[in-house]
């Protein structure tokens, strides 16, 4: 079988491979977008035939799907790894918060603007996209609850202050990503911490500095 000049041909384990291909399907899906992605774009970025990509992930639905995934689990991941070793639920929702608010070091934003928009046409991403939303609450009221069990947060209602929260911040960061320049960093943050001082019973610098 004869290859497209510039595309090279090895054997390497299936999982390193897939991972290999997720990582450039996210790599894509953040230059371009979900609607123009083409198999042969993630094929082109990683010098493999887009008939590898199709082998692993069948389809392009399928492919961006897992995509985003792989993508949020390392987010998921990464925050875990940030958390260990500390021993307050408040220096874990402070670590949590500086990680998922719009102005923290996430860099999934602009892949999950993109997700929530392809899943109004894409049933199998609207599924994976409402699966990992849960999870990302799950993990927040898991650290809310603890202080709630401690004493350093009041609350009778942790899944709540988790949706009203993460709705604030999720807006916000539609407004800071989409419409860059539009909105103040600082004021952003401002408002994340004071939404969730308020929840939590609370000083807005019991959750740091803008």
């Amino acid at each position: 079988m004869s290859y497209p000049r510039g595309v090279t041909r090895s054997r390497k384990d299936p999982s390193l491979r897939r991972g290999e291909i997720l990582r450039a399907t996210v790599s894509q899906i953040k230059k371009q977008g979900i609607h123009p992605l083409r198999i042969s774009d993630v094929a082109h970025e990683l010098s493999v035939s887009p008939a590898l990509v199709i082998y692993h992930f069948q389809n392009k639905e399928t492919l961006i799907a897992e995509a985003f995934a792989w993508a949020v689990q390392r987010e998921l991941d990464h925050l875990d790894h940030l958390s260990a070793g500390l021993t307050t639920a408040l220096e874990r929702l402070r670590t949590a918060l500086d990680w998922y608010a719009p102005t923290g070091q996430a860099k999934g934003w602009t892949l999950w603007i993109e997700g929530w928009a392809g899943a109004l046409r894409e049933p199998t991403l609207r599924k994976v996209g409402r699966e990992l939303d849960l999870r990302w609450k799950e993990a927040l009221t898991a650290i809310i609850q603890d202080g709630v069990d401690s004493g350093e947060f009041t609350t009778d209602d942790p899944r709540g202050a988790v949706w009203r929260i993460t709705a604030l911040l999720d807006g916000v960061a539609v407004q800071t990503i989409v419409h860059r320049g539009t909105q103040d960093r600082k004021q952003a943050a401002d408002w994340s911490r004071q939404i969730v001082a308020r929840e939590l019973g609370l000083k807005c610098t019991d959750l740091g500095r803008g």
